[in-house]
């Protein structure tokens, strides 16, 4: 009885021990390959694209505060498609402060307030529906076991081959 619960419980400490996989549905995006490149190139393109003016005001309020709200306010008023530049930079600039996100936040807002746009006028779309991902390591667990039973079944059947002698109590 021993055997069985040793090999038991090295079958499960092993089984334990499978990495499970996931289906093509579910799996992350591969990382692009990274080219070579000097410090000065590794800037995102997306910070080269945005409108200097942005990149101005936060560097005139490295602290945020109300000059820089208002700033981003009138840059997005004056030009509504400014609103995803100042996301982009907040988003992709390194050594933004909490004061400069505060107010970029409190810019946007009081801009769109400006324009009379309100999110509750807004049509919201449902998220896209998810694939279905299945588990299937129990399938796993079930085949280990399937598997150290008959290993057991077979150890358990050679020890009793010999044969018995039928004594007579007579």
């Amino acid at each position: 009885m021993r055997s069985v619960v040793a090999i038991t419980s090295a079958m499960s400490l092993i089984l334990a021990q499978v990495p499970t996989t996931g289906f093509a549905q579910s799996a992350a995006p591969l990382a692009q390959p990274v080219a070579l490149t000097s410090p000065a190139e590794t800037q995102p393109a997306q910070a080269e694209a945005l409108n200097p003016a942005i990149e101005k005001a936060f560097k005139a309020f490295p602290n945020g505060g109300d000059g820089l709200v208002k700033r981003i306010s009138n840059l997005v008023v004056k030009n509504p498609k400014l609103a995803t530049d100042v996301l982009k930079y907040v988003q992709t600039t390194p050594g933004v402060t909490y004061g400069q996100k505060t107010a970029a936040e409190h810019g946007l807002a009081a801009a769109l307030e400006r324009l009379g746009i309100n999110a509750a006028d807004m049509a919201v779309k449902a998220p896209p529906p998810q694939a279905e991902v299945y588990d299937y390591t129990w399938l796993a667990a079930l085949a280990a076991a399937l598997v150290v039973g008959g290993i057991v079944c077979i150890a358990v059947c050679h020890h009793h081959h010999e044969e018995i002698i039928p004594i007579s109590p007579n």
